[in-house]
């Protein structure tokens, strides 16, 4: 008896110590609860408002989301790269904020004013000046937001990450609705992104008291030279989210409003699905960085687990479908579930495909991670556009079929074309790519 304890217990320590698995945790927590503060604030939204009302701020909230990643131009990915040898972190920190913040409010701008042209509905809501210069500053907040989220995990303060996004984002963003309920499709979305803007600020300090000084706006060499990986992890990043921002409205276009909400809503459900993924594929590239000489086994660790975590809320979603779409209300249960179910199992496409991205991304080769990307956001919204006049599960499945297949190629282009290595033994990360 005292063998398997004395085996249990330094199986615990070795799980402990492993950064990997251990800030995977810590991301996966705070996930989870902002995907449960994210779910009861729907929840809340579809009582206080009509479907309708909820399937345009819910494209709202998607396309500002995506806006706020486009802004952030692969400098949120070259940070985790180059800040565990930069001498100037802070001032790295601060040139990426000012010049996210800057794209964020732009990108947003251009997206107010295209409205009218490209989504007259959501144009019904961002209808005046004022309504468009809220929009583009709690786009900008957003966009700080996320740079942070990648900071936190640069620096090895994954726990700040959890108080932060995980407790205060979701607590403000669940008490917004109530004070702004005849705002309608607006209130809803600045409940979200007041939250956002609100948690971005705070992480930024945060983040500034535990870096060492200089700061300033002067970047560091290492920061400089990673130019070209910025440029093409953010084309790879803006490929990515580009069926996060189109697929709502290519729902909206097709099937109506309502059925965008129940689109939407089941987005919203296997959140928590894509929680887990990103999590341990995130913190697999920060750990590779750290240790480059360790990256082959390093990245093999977070396959075996993305796939056993991916299946396994696969699983879970499938089963418990009918029962969590009820709490959004008897419509949602009745026209969405067969939806959420199919994006359940969808999400293991988008694993796979994730996990071969982060293959790219730590191979460094920038030509395959563009190429890869661009052959897998094709096939999403190719499919999805060709099969969503057939019903939300059709441009579920579509999504889900075309994230495998996406990765499969990918695969194939990591293992002929970019293979991953190892580096030197005591070699530093870089901020180039070949």
């Amino acid at each position: 008896m005292s063998t398997v304890s004395t085996v249990l217990r330094t199986r615990l320590g070795d799980l402990r110590s492993d950064r990997m698995l251990t800030n995977s945790a810590l991301l996966f927590a705070t996930s989870a609860l902002m995907a449960a503060g994210g779910a009861l604030f729907w929840m809340v939204a579809a009582r206080l408002q009509s479907a309708e009302v909820v399937g345009l701020a819910g494209s709202l909230v998607a396309a500002a989301d995506a806006i706020a990643l486009f802004a952030q131009l692969g400098l949120n990915i070259a940070l985790v790269r180059t800040m565990p040898s930069s001498d100037r972190k802070a001032a790295d920190v601060l040139t990426a904020t000012a010049v996210v913040a800057t794209t964020g409010t732009v990108f947003a701008l251009a997206f107010a004013l295209l409205l009218p042209v490209t989504s007259p509905s959501l144009h019904s809501v961002v209808d005046s000046p004022w309504v468009v210069g809220l929009f583009c500053l709690l786009v900008a907040g957003t966009a700080v937001n996320v740079l942070t989220d990648n900071v936190f995990l640069a620096i090895d303060r994954v726990r700040s990450y959890l108080w932060l996004n995980g407790i205060l984002l979701g607590a403000a963003k669940c008490a917004l609705p109530f004070l702004l309920v005849g705002a309608g499709a607006l209130g809803l979305y600045g409940s979200v992104g007041g939250a956002a803007l609100l948690c971005g600020v705070a992480s930024l300090w945060v983040v500034l008291r535990h870096l060492p000084r200089p700061r300033g706006l002067a970047p560091s060499r290492e920061l400089r030279q990673a130019r070209g990986f910025a440029g093409a992890s953010h084309v790879t990043y803006v490929l990515t989210v580009l069926p996060q921002m189109v697929l709502p409205l290519v729902v909206i276009n097709a099937l109506g409003p309502a059925a965008g909400a129940f689109f939407f809503v089941s987005i919203q459900v296997v959140t928590l699905q894509n929680a887990v993924l990103l999590a341990v594929g995130s913190s697999m590239y920060a750990e590779s960085e750290r240790h480059p000489h360790r990256r082959t086994g390093v990245v093999a660790r977070g396959g075996m687990t993305m796939a056993v975590v991916g299946a396994l809320s696969a699983l879970a979603v499938v089963l418990a479908a009918p029962l969590v779409l009820a709490v959004f209300g008897p419509e949602y249960a009745d026209q969405g579930t067969a939806t959420l179910r199919v994006m359940a199992l969808g999400v293991l496409g988008l694993g796979f495909n994730y996990w071969v991205a982060m293959r790219l991304r730590i191979a460094g080769n920038a030509t395959a991670m563009v190429v890869a990307q661009l052959v897998c956001t094709t096939l999403v919204l190719g499919s999805c556009i060709v099969l969503a006049p057939h019903g939300t599960v059709w441009a579920a499945a579509a999504w889900g079929g075309a994230q495998l297949v996406g990765g499969l190629v990918g695969l194939l282009i990591s293992v002929t074309i970019s293979p991953l290595k190892d580096a030197a033994p005591g070699a530093e990360p870089v901020g180039s790519v070949r």
